[in-house]
């Protein structure tokens, strides 16, 4: 294990956020943020390497897993809660920001939101203004009233599981602990109530229709150093060509990692891939000397190697 770890409740906002944290090295914090059906357990196997040069934060989002949030649930809101977190444990500093799925969109909002507060910027199969709406047909489901409730409250842990199943395309299964846990938030009626509102205010009409227009609107200004788009080859949900749309948005500055034979949970499908590539771009020796925006252009970079493995993050 890299340095010390702990499980704590920060109160930043209107949110009690359940952290988990690794201390590290002297580089800049990096703050983890996990998508849906995850908690912060996805980044239980990359934090300790992360940690070798930085701290590390990973907390569950508002009103999921073990943080106590009521709403509301837009993006903005999301962000803002985001936002008190980092002014809370990095005062006055900022945080490199890696998303996946829920938590890349929020990465996206709080650099767009809150510039002041990121360095860099990487996303993972997460959608920024478009998304295939026939394969995610589950973001119109989960926005129906009543029938989601009842459907997690007869079946929550099998939800998950088929979740999982749908979208996973690497031989390397997921970690038992990690599938418990992710199964176990699933039996919580506020957690699956906080979830539903995710979805139910994104699918609002004006957010809907931005999302599903064939020719969007000009990208909103998202600042950041750098940013990186890390993206599973095999997402059935979320194909390449969302992720070369989102490198399209952020641009001049951002590079593309497609990770060959991963679906949609990239960061537990190929974790030692995954982990090369941050710390890569992550390390302070290649740091910027002055912070723009990120105008449009696509670039890509080339394939990872693996790393060898390392031991979880702490507690669950």
């Amino acid at each position: 294990m890299i340095g010390d770890h702990s499980v704590r409740v920060v109160n930043a906002g209107r949110t009690a956020f359940l952290l988990r944290s690794q201390q590290g090295g002297p580089g800049t914090p990096a703050l983890l943020l996990h998508g849906v059906p995850e908690t912060s357990s996805l980044w239980r196997d990359l934090a300790p390497r992360l940690a070798a040069g930085r701290r590390v934060l990973a907390p569950d989002l508002p009103g999921l897993g073990g943080s106590t949030y009521t709403g509301p649930y837009d993006v903005a809101s999301l962000v803002a809660e985001l936002a008190a977190l980092v002014e809370a444990e990095v005062p006055g500093g900022r945080v490199d920001v890696v998303g996946h799925d829920w938590g890349g969109s929020l990465a996206l909002g709080l650099a767009g939101a809150r510039p002041d507060l990121v360095r860099r910027l990487v996303v993972a199969n997460a959608p920024f203004r478009q998304v295939p709406i026939l394969r995610a047909a589950h973001i119109p489901f989960f926005a129906l009233p009543v029938a989601p409730e009842l459907l997690f409250r007869l079946g929550g842990r099998r939800i998950v599981d088929l979740m999982l199943r749908a979208a996973w395309r690497s031989a390397t299964p997921l970690d038992p602990e990690s599938r418990a846990e992710y199964e176990a938030a699933y039996t919580s009626r506020d957690h699956v109530g906080a979830m539903l509102g995710y979805y139910r205010a994104a699918a609002r009409p004006r957010a809907m229709a931005a999302l599903t227009r064939s020719k969007p609107a000009a990208p909103p200004r998202v600042r950041a150093e750098k940013a990186m788009v890390v993206w599973g080859a095999l997402d059935p949900v979320l194909p390449v060509s969302v992720g070369e749309g989102v490198v399209r948005d952020l641009g001049a500055d951002c590079v593309m990692v497609t990770v060959p034979g991963a679906g949609h949970f990239v960061i537990e499908e190929a974790p030692d891939v995954v982990a090369q590539v941050l710390m890569d771009f992550l390390a302070d020796e290649h740091e910027p000397t002055e912070s723009g925006p990120l105008a449009a252009r696509p670039e890509s970079a080339g394939k990872a190697l693996p790393t060898k493995a390392t031991p979880s993050f702490g507690p669950r």
